[in-house]
């Protein structure tokens, strides 16, 4: 099987409506950061699954209503496209932010603080987004494809193990970052150039750093401990490289490389380990953890249904098709209609009169026309402007059909409240506008590259073998990636299409990629770590390796 694996984490599959073109586009722009993430992977790729899953649902509730005239499928979706949305903005920026990051490369101890709590930020950011897709209402319930009526005793044992996946996802990329800084530190030229007792000392850092990590493979290490364990390694990692630094402040490396400061490091890693291990009488809290912390730092320095005018059925229908630059505008003037239905069920029998039905009729026929328009409206989403000549048409449809409600609330003598509902209007429109120029900008500084777009794409032939690189071969996968693509996201890919046992195993930091070579199998095998990208292992349009399941 052959296919993108950029593809296989954001392709959402027919049918696609206009309303959620632009949650499509978002997660599609998510993921190809998402790919290239060297840390906080396993709870992207999750972010990116469940982000992808909504809108697939959100999409089949949009069929419903088009197919069954579903206003509770109608209320449902309209909800969840704006929540998904504004998550998947928020989210972008996030992505946007973390692809740029690892760890390394910073040029004096502020900086290298920064990096520190930039990490803890997006660590943080990033579950967050994970738990707002399912936190959030309207977009859970889509997840779970349940309603009020089915949610069970099932739907609670599905939300169970949900919730453990998310939790070992977040412990996985603690850990696995945890052993990449470790791996780095054991390895750096700053142990060759340390003088007096600072070796022995950097010695007994790598050894507790090492028990530290033992202690989140094995998913002991509680949140917060992992969070000051890994800032911890990561401030560690960064005095190393500023030490060896010739352009860094001759004072600063100086300080660095005395054993005053390793002393430090030393000792507050034998804290988090202690913690862990309960030495502690009284468990420290994390205002304490937090003053130990700092002071390490000092070394250094977030509608009732009723039978209407057939056209008010045809209102709902027309939500899914809208793209954003009207899409909030187009819902505020179907709940504009909404309101004058329910009021109209609400009079008497004797006022269901022709005087009465006729500017409501004339309403719900003006709002679909205006609906029509923008549906019709080649409203691309790169590059729209509100103010081009070409869109004039939509800005007067929606004007008329706004007139055309006023006057129905003037005859039904609902001028008190015609104000509140034209304020909304008023803000849908701004919130169009601004919510466009959002995803202008962002959509304007990435690439319009989509996930069908097969060119320029590097052929990846994996064997996932049992054991070693001549070990049975369990399967075998040909996957389309870019040359920027991680084998951490090749790996996550593998893993989901395995047998729940073998998928278990591929995750473990014992795997690991081999590069096959011309010669015979088994032969020139070169390991390669799972941070690498394609291209730093191939610049052919193929590429051959080997998964060795531990």
């Amino acid at each position: 099987m052959s296919y993108t694996l950029y593809r296989s984490l954001t392709h959402i599959p027919e049918p696609h409506f206009p309303a959620t073109e632009s949650i499509k586009q978002l997660i599609e722009t998510i993921g190809r950061d998402v790919v290239r993430f060297r840390r906080n992977t396993q709870i992207s790729y999750n972010f990116v699954d469940k982000a992808r899953s909504s809108c697939q649902a959100i999409n089949s509730l949009i069929r419903e209503v088009d197919e069954n005239d579903d206003w509770d499928s109608y209320d449902k979706f309209t909800e969840a496209v704006d929540l998904l949305e504004e998550l998947l903005l928020n989210s972008a920026t996030v992505t946007q932010d973390e692809v740029q990051r690892h760890f390394g490369g910073d040029k004096d101890v502020e900086t290298c603080i920064a990096s520190a709590s930039i990490w803890e930020a997006n660590r943080e950011r990033l579950r967050n987004c994970l738990n707002s897709v399912r936190a959030k209402s309207e977009i859970g319930k889509l997840l779970h494809n349940s309603n009020e009526e089915t949610e069970t005793a099932e739907a609670g044992s599905h939300d169970t193990e949900e919730e453990t996946e998310i939790v070992e996802a977040g412990k996985h990329d603690d850990a696995s970052f945890l052993l990449e800084l470790y791996q780095s530190i054991k390895s750096h030229s700053f142990r060759e150039r340390a003088e007096g007792s600072v070796p022995q000392l950097i010695e007994l850092v790598n050894d507790r750093l090492a028990d530290l990590y033992t202690l989140a493979q094995s998913e002991v290490l509680d949140d917060v401990l992992a969070i000051f364990t890994i800032k911890a390694a990561m401030l560690v990692s960064g005095v190393m490289d500023i030490s060896v630094d010739s352009r860094a402040n001759k004072d600063r490396t100086h300080h660095l490389k005395r054993e005053s400061v390793w002393d430090a490091i030393h000792k507050l890693l034998n804290y988090l380990y202690d913690i862990t291990e309960g030495a502690h009488a009284d468990v420290p809290s994390v205002p304490e953890i937090e003053e130990k912390f700092d002071a390490f730092l000092q070394i250094l320095q977030t509608i009732p249904e009723a039978p209407l005018p057939a056209a008010y059925t045809q209102l709902m229908k027309q939500a899914g098709k809208i793209r954003r630059p009207y899409h909030a505008q187009a819902l505020a003037l179907i709940s504009l209609c909404r309101f004058l239905a329910r009021h109209y069920e609400g009079l008497t029998e004797a006022e269901h009169t022709a005087t009465n039905v006729e500017p409501f009729e004339d309403t719900c026929r003006e709002t679909l026309s205006a609906l029509q328009v923008a549906v019709a409206s080649e409203s691309a989403l790169r590059g729209f402007d509100f103010d081009a000549p070409e869109n004039a048409h939509v800005v007067t449809a929606f004007a008329a059909a706004r007139t055309t409600v006023r006057n129905c609330f003037e005859h039904f003598g609902l001028t008190s409240h015609w104000a509140h509902y034209e304020r909304i209007f008023l803000q849908a429109v701004e919130k169009d506008r601004s919510r466009t120029v959002q995803l202008n900008e962002l959509l304007a500084a990435r690439p319009s590259r989509t996930p069908d777009d097969t060119s320029d794409l590097v052929r990846v032939n994996v064997q996932v073998r049992d054991g070693s690189a001549t070990g049975n071969v369990i399967r075998e996968f040909a996957v389309g990636v870019e040359a920027e693509t991680r084998l951490r996201a090749l790996r996550w890919h593998i893993s989901k299409a395995l047998e729940p046992q073998d998928s278990a195993r591929v995750l473990r930091d014992s795997t690991f990629f081999v590069r096959r070579g011309t010669a015979q199998e088994g032969d020139s095998l070169e390991a390669c770590r799972v941070h690498m990208a394609i291209e730093e292992i191939t610049r052919t349009r193929v590429c051959d390796l080997v998964l060795v399941l531990a």
